[in-house]
């Protein structure tokens, strides 16, 4: 099915964090965009529209929502943009693939396994390294504390730019981000997975920054050595454009509440599950392939999975008792 690269219409699949701040800001810059989401979310924006907070406006954005891929008439001029957390991936392709045969997707999620499991039903995949403050914890309300919104690396999958590669990172500039066009884009989404690394340890103490400084280092440090006995190819996302997004100095009033990562997210959310299997889960696939451990991330991965399942809060831990639960004395 020919695309019309002119004329995109954006398919929000997953109205969380990520999506429905790029699916909020897409529509104010003039692109049409349908939301995929869960049904009490897409009600509250149904009836009231989507407020998306920045950290120098207030806007209520009025588009249309569905909660199910049947409800989306698709066509030719159709991408979706997948944000769902990784562990959603497999059933959100089902339920596309059952509607919709041919179309492109570009994964706008952490972690490297996502464009592979999408690869089975389709065959344009894109990969998109996704580095952006969006908060979501209350229905039909998304946070960007950044600015710009954020910035993506995107390209082909496995390699390669195209076409519409060049024609959909354009409307993602016109809606503030700052956006790299790569023919690498997987090497750039290992480099963010290590950095990622980090969210269980947000979670699981409720902190951040020096407070959680050396169960970091030695989370990251654990996942580069696999990697590198692996000859995984990544770059570093300190060291590569597009630069990290600065949190404004001056936020909005209304971004009061303090929140962290993806992860630290899932847990207040009460959502049952976290992406951690993906992020720290996949250091150990790698360190397992090659008849090793990683057993810092597998503690940390135990932990996180144990949190979710419970329903706990962020916090369980003291940073200074993950220490000795990490035997890092």
């Amino acid at each position: 099915m020919e695309r019309k690269t002119e004329n995109l219409r954006i398919v929000i699949y997953g109205a969380g964090a990520v999506g429905g701040v790029v699916g909020g800001l897409l529509a104010l810059s003039q692109t049409p965009v349908v939301l995929i989401g869960r049904s009490h979310n897409m009600n509250v924006i149904n009836k009231l529209g989507l407020q998306v907070v920045t950290p120098n406006a207030i806007r209520v954005v009025r588009l249309p929502v569905v909660t199910t891929p049947d409800q989306i008439v698709f066509g030719s001029n159709d991408v979706v943009f997948l944000c769902v957390k990784s562990q959603n991936t497999e059933r959100a392709m089902i339920e596309l693939n059952y509607i919709v045969k041919d179309i492109p997707i570009f994964c706008f999620q952490n972690g490297v396994a996502n464009e592979e499991i999408v690869s089975k039903y389709y065959p344009r995949v894109y990969g998109v390294m996704v580095s952006a403050g969006s908060v979501f914890l209350e229905d039909g309300r998304v946070e960007s504390r950044s600015e710009p919104p954020g910035r993506f690396v995107i390209g082909r999958y496995p390699q390669g730019v195209d076409a519409l590669v060049e024609s959909v990172a354009p409307k993602l500039r016109n809606a503030g981000y700052e956006v790299l066009v790569t023919p690498d884009v997987m090497s750039y989404k290992w480099g963010k997975l290590l950095l990622n690394l980090n969210n269980v340890v947000e979670a699981i103490t409720n902190a951040s920054g020096k407070q959680v400084s050396r169960i970091t280092i030695a989370v990251q440090n654990e996942g580069r050595e696999i990697l590198t006995h692996a000859g995984v190819h990544w770059i570093p996302i300190g060291e590569s454009p597009p630069r990290q997004p600065k949190v404004s100095e001056r936020p909005n009033s209304e971004l009061k509440r303090a929140t962290l990562g993806s992860t630290w997210q899932s847990l207040a959310r009460r959502q049952g599950t976290v992406e951690t299997q993906f992020l720290n889960g996949e250091i150990i696939r790698v360190a397992n392939l090659m008849g090793k451990q990683a057993p810092i991330n597998e503690t940390l991965l135990r932990i996180a999975q144990e949190m979710a399942s419970n329903k706990e809060q962020p916090g369980k831990y003291t940073p200074e008792q993950l220490v000795e639960i990490l035997r890092l004395q």
